[in-house]
């Protein structure tokens, strides 16, 4: 049902006007996330989702804009806090995985149309010294497509070494999860691709310059883990570490009076006795999940809209919210329960 309800050439969800489904839903503030805009191809992105183009991305802001008042981090954390709702329909805009493209290009936008929006950061990335084991998987899936002849039969051989004769390239590297990230370093030594000199070429992460340069024009940041590992392919005691780890780096690296974390991928399995532990160990101000339109049971945890998905215009997006959102109110099923 959900899959047909988001389908970009579902026209049912478009005739709810914004105005309806904010009555309707009752809901008071929208959590659009991105991770990043371009006009210009990322190879370490591509195969992942579509990258929003600026005029996209300003479409999508002047959206929200005509349709609600945007939030601050320190305005939404006393909304929270205080258990209180804003008078006018809001948004709160964050991006996730600290890309250069936040300082580059998203931030000029942002600060001419008077919109505030949170960085999430993952501790190793800052200053380019490590990279995603997802973008590595897409750069290495890049090199073999775009010179084929040269590097297919290399990868073929590897990946018969490593019991997958027969598995296309494409399915084996997006296959991959964190715990097999070694093996991209192994693949790109065959494929002769070197990840540290992409780093140091392309800089596609934040500098701590460029972060502090963000702060100092009224941007915030937020911890995004350590090196944005699957939390269901680690141990719970690894889990602990990314959240707080990261969160204490990145909080006294840039001397941040607010403690805010956004969990990789998703925080489904997650339960309520995890916040309860990781409040212990850090007292955050807020944290974030991306399963949609919902409300959580833990307070002070939100639940985001992740915009890049199903690569529609952020209208069709909530739109489809909304009307998802109705549908399973008749169900009762708009609460995010967890189990201990």
């Amino acid at each position: 049902m959900k899959q047909l309800i988001y389908h970009k050439y579902n026209i049912l969800p478009d005739l709810l006007p914004i105005t309806a489904g904010q009555k309707l839903t009752g809901v008071k503030i929208l959590y659009p996330f991105y991770h990043t805009v371009s006009d210009t191809p990322l190879p370490h992105l591509g195969c992942l989702y579509k990258v929003r183009t600026t005029t996209e991305f300003i479409k999508d802001i002047d959206f929200f804009l005509k349709h609600f008042q945007p939030l601050t981090l320190n305005q939404l954390i006393g909304l929270v806090h205080e258990n209180r709702q804003p008078e006018k329909p809001s948004f709160f805009l964050s991006f996730d995985d600290g890309l250069r493209e936040f300082h580059d290009v998203i931030a000029p936008i942002l600060l001419k149309k008077g919109v505030h929006a949170t960085g999430f950061l993952n501790s190793a990335f800052i200053d380019n010294r490590d990279l995603f084991y997802r973008y590595k998987a897409c750069l290495l899936l890049n090199e073999i497509n775009t010179r084929p002849k040269n590097l297919l039969p290399a990868f073929k051989k590897w990946s018969a070494q490593k019991g997958h004769p027969s598995m296309a390239p494409e399915k084996f590297l997006m296959n991959l999860s964190f715990p097999d990230r070694l093996l991209l370093d192994e693949l790109a030594s065959v494929l002769g691709f070197d990840f540290q000199c992409f780093l140091k070429e392309q800089q596609p992460y934040l500098t701590t310059i460029q972060i502090n340069s963000l702060i100092s024009k009224g941007f915030t940041f937020g911890s995004h883990s350590i090196n944005h590992p699957a939390f269901s392919h680690i141990l719970p005691v690894e889990q602990i570490q990314q959240v707080t780890g990261s969160t204490l780096e990145i909080v006294k690296k840039f001397n941040l009076s607010y403690r805010t974390f956004s969990f990789p991928f998703t925080d489904y399995g997650i339960g309520h006795n995890f916040f309860v532990n990781i409040n212990k160990a850090v007292n955050f101000d807020l944290t974030f999940g991306c399963a949609g339109m919902k409300t959580d049971m833990v307070k002070n945890h939100l639940q985001r809209i992740p915009v890049e998905e199903y690569n529609i215009t952020a209208e069709k997006r909530i739109k489809r919210d909304y009307f998802y959102y109705l549908i399973k109110k008749l169900l009762n099923k708009n609460m995010l329960l967890r189990g201990e």
